[in-house]
């Protein structure tokens, strides 16, 4: 599946932590997608990307990994690459947001994995955003369909995730804007394509 170069920087990443702190050095990709041999070439990738080639990256070490979409009102949904250690689930991620990246293994079930973002998940107006998230997804065929330097399989990967079936979380709730503390502790990247909430603007 990689190439001999690719495998250089793969057989490195050869457990979960490693493979988060590479997914941290790379650029947040706010232009056109990549594909997984891009991410690489690049150093960029944004929160579909990497989970795909962090996916990959975790299956090729031997780790039963998988897709959960984080399903989001009024923002963008979340890609979590989860997996299973010792019987307790983590994951690992790309995000704009600091705490909305990687957790250690210890949860016990996928929906306990899942609310631990929920109080670090709101968009740049401050509204906590989280409502649902989507069965696991393996991707095995259709990178074998498409292979890794295809972007149309980063697509077909991102519309299969829409496309399965979504466990409600909460109901839509009135629920209190985050803080401008909290706001500015957690956002760690911006893009030009943003627009951020007056009540949160620079002072």
């Amino acid at each position: 599946m990689f190439g001999k170069e690719e495998l250089k920087i793969v057989n490195q990443l050869n457990n979960p932590f490693k493979l988060q702190e590479y997914i941290n050095s790379l650029e947040y990709n706010a232009d056109k997608r990549v594909s997984v041999s891009d991410i690489i070439k690049y150093k960029k990738a944004d929160c579909m990307e990497a989970a795909v080639f962090a996916v990959l990256v975790l299956k090729h070490h031997g780790y039963d990994a998988f897709l959960i979409d984080l399903e989001a009102v009024r923002d963008e949904d979340h890609v979590l690459v989860v997996y299973k250690k010792e019987g307790r689930y983590g994951s690992v991620a790309q995000s704009k947001f600091l705490n909305l990246r990687q957790r250690m293994p210890v949860y016990s079930s996928i929906r306990e994995l899942v609310m631990s973002y929920f109080d670090n998940y709101f968009n740049f107006y401050g509204e906590l955003a989280l409502r649902a998230y989507s069965e696991p997804v393996k991707i095995d065929t259709l990178v074998k369909q498409q292979g890794i330097k295809s972007v149309k399989m980063i697509n077909a990967v991102e519309k299969e995730l829409q496309r399965v079936k979504h466990q409600k979380l909460v109901d839509e709730l009135k629920l209190p804007k985050v803080s401008y503390k909290k706001f500015w502790s957690e956002v760690d990247i911006t893009p030009g394509y943003v627009k951020i909430g007056n009540r949160y603007a620079k002072k």
